[in-house]
């Protein structure tokens, strides 16, 4: 009640709050509360609620729900009030991110991606006494209202070369980058990734804050575009001939003390194919799964970037084995608790520093490094994986798994179906 009371008393223009959630999708959701009702909320007196299919519709399916239970269950939103601020990308705006609480769960929270997130940092601190810094490159790409790439006279041509960031497209990433700021959001860097392709690095923040700029930034660059008549997408495949879109997540230690970095690394390394089921977790997310994307085989490197994991100093890594298709709550908890697996189990890495091309080394060389395993090719093979890992399904808890996987599943069985255009379009749309 008193961080709300603060933050309206030094933001005396907002006159609505969005309570925001993430589905088992990864897709935004929100309820639009005009500050009086959230006054209520945070008091007691009133419950936020939503529907049930505020967490469990496909995106294959939607608007259709697709849920385990055969009744109509009650859920609550339980705002985070220390993560309120501006909402830079509209006057009159705050935003909130929010837990989601089933009425009947077996235990309080168990179904919430952001609460195993929070669990999951909690357990590090206490064991570590560390705090994980973590930052995200966004990749998007510039549509017009057919779903074509836009075609300006200034072109976006290529890795870092100032072509596309000489007229328009500049103003337009300028205006995305104001109201990041105004959002208390501050950005790394941007640039020109690939041709049509654009990147915003955010810089880095304690990790639960670092989650909740990044669904707030997406939210901006999509709605800055959208005023102009312009369609960003973040969709992991948003042309058959162009570049695919990742979401990498930087992480890093601000006081690394004795963490064993090796055991970290280790943990995740371990669980690769289970965490692609977080990462990548749509249909055609594994167009990713080759080399300078998510890589094709499972391994670390510094400044390698045809693995999963770039290793860029002792500690700070890049997993690039996550796109816009993921709850990064869900995908930030899920590795950091195999990173704590790895940890817990202080046995020594059978990985070594890889800085040579995986799909050039030959059998021997790659095992002399420990890159033997390929990364999944399909959803469904990374969710075979996650069923089968008994450790990792233990630390993230049955309920939540059960209720996700139940949404996958579906997915596979649903897009198998699609073709290829149409789930592009579909991923497009919400993507």
């Amino acid at each position: 009640m008193e961080e709300l009371k603060q933050f309206l008393q030094a933001n005396e223009s907002v006159k609505y709050i969005r309570l925001q959630w993430l589905d088992y999708s990864g897709v935004l959701r929100a309820r639009f509360v005009p500050t009086a009702r959230c006054l209520a909320i945070a008091s007691g007196r009133e419950t936020a609620c939503m529907a049930q299919s505020g967490m469990l519709v496909p995106i294959s399916t939607a608007p259709k729900i697709f849920s385990l239970s055969d009744y109509h269950e009650t859920w609550f939103l339980r705002p985070d009030w220390s993560s309120l601020r501006t909402c830079g990308l509209k006057a009159g705006h705050g935003t909130v991110m929010s837990f989601v609480d089933q009425k009947d769960a077996k235990t309080r929270f168990d179904k919430c991606p952001r609460k195993l997130m929070v669990r999951a940092l909690e357990q590090f601190e206490k064991q570590w006494d560390a705090q994980i810094l973590i930052g995200f490159e966004i990749e998007f790409v510039l549509l017009d209202g057919s779903n074509n790439v836009v075609k300006p006279l200034d072109r976006l041509d290529g890795y870092s070369r100032t072509a596309g960031l000489r007229a328009g497209t500049l103003d337009l990433v300028e205006e995305i980058i104001e109201a990041l700021e105004r959002s208390s959001i501050k950005i790394h860097h941007f640039h020109a990734e690939l041709s049509n392709q654009l990147e915003i690095a955010l810089a880095p923040e304690p990790a639960l804050a670092a989650v909740d700029s990044l669904v707030l930034a997406q939210e901006t660059i999509r709605t800055i575009c959208i005023r102009r008549d312009i369609k960003a997408t973040l969709s992991p495949k948003p042309t058959f001939t162009g570049p695919s879109n990742g979401l990498h997540l930087h992480l890093s230690l601000s006081r690394p003390g004795c963490v064993p970095a090796d055991a970290f690394i280790t943990g995740v390394l371990d669980h690769m194919d289970s965490l692609c089921a977080f990462g990548m977790a749509n249909y055609d997310s594994y167009g990713r799964s080759v080399s300078d994307c998510a890589g094709a085989w499972i391994g670390f490197g510094t400044d390698n970037r045809d693995l999963p994991v770039r290793k860029i100093s002792d500690w700070h890594w890049e997993f690039r084995m996550m796109d816009s298709t993921a709850n990064p709550y869900l995908f930030a908890g899920a590795v950091l608790l195999a990173a704590l697996d790895g940890l817990e189990r202080e046995i020594g890495s059978s990985w070594k520093d890889c800085k040579f091309f995986p799909d050039m080394m030959d059998e021997k060389m790659r095992a002399e490094y420990g890159i033997e395993k390929r990364m999944p090719s399909s959803l469904k093979e990374a969710l075979d994986c996650l069923k089968n890992n008994a450790d990792l399904t233990t630390c993230i808890g049955d309920e939540l798994l059960t209720w996700f996987i139940s949404v996958k599943d579906k997915e596979v069985v649903e897009f198998g179906k699609w073709t290829d255009e149409q789930r592009r379009v579909r991923f497009i749309e919400y993507y």
